[in-house]
């Protein structure tokens, strides 16, 4: 006859959890210390502080503070103007196809509403805007403006139309800005002036 066998560790090993279980269970000093964290004087926002040297616990930053989530780089780049205040006449960023792509995914989800697919004006939200329309961007003055020029409109915002610098950062605006200029160029340039293979191609769609 052979004997059960016992679990292992047996009564002493259930004792052992038992006691582990029991003291998870206690309060502990970690407990009364994370209270009093909690409850710890503080000042609240714009709350008076006579030991402040502005008299209020909501301090200005020092001089010459850049916030941290702050574009920083070369004018031209984060402002699209010189150091002399002018826009730049050429985007700082290199164009390539893949910039464009982003452009147009950028402008079809953030600019189209209002401007239309094309750029020209032309949307469900401009027919209910009675009191200003969304510009034309196809037309004129807009196919003249330098590339800076409308960066700085996304970054800035222009008239009824707010900022958009929170949404699209920096290298967004520059794609955006790169493919306004082309829905521009391709409303407005001369079937002679394109390259030959696209020039037939172009010919077989206007037929």
């Amino acid at each position: 006859m052979t004997r059960p066998t016992r679990a292992p560790g047996g009564s002493a090993g259930a004792a052992r959890l038992v006691a582990s279980a029991a003291l998870l269970a206690a309060p502990s000093g970690c407990d009364s210390e994370l209270e009093r964290m909690i409850d710890q004087p503080r000042f609240a926002s714009y709350e008076p502080c006579e030991v402040c040297p502005d008299g209020t616990s909501m301090l200005q930053p020092p001089a010459g503070t850049v916030a941290r989530e702050a574009e920083v780089g070369p004018s031209e780049l984060v402002q699209g103007r010189t150091a002399a205040g002018a826009y730049v006449d050429r985007s700082p960023v290199p164009l390539d196809g893949g910039l464009l792509v982003r452009g147009r995914d950028r402008f079809n989800t953030y600019c189209a509403a209002c401007h239309g697919r094309l750029g020209n004006g032309v949307s469900k939200v401009a027919e209910n805007m009675t009191l200003r329309k969304p510009a034309n961007l196809l037309g004129p003055p807009y196919p003249g403006y330098p590339p800076g020029r409308l960066f700085t409109v996304i970054t800035e915002g222009y008239g009824l139309m707010r900022s958009y610098a929170e949404e699209l950062p920096v290298p967004d605006r520059w794609a955006v800005v790169a493919y306004v200029q082309a829905l521009q160029l391709s409303q407005h340039v001369a079937l002679d002036a394109l390259p030959p293979s696209i020039r037939e191609e172009a010919r077989r769609w206007l037929k």
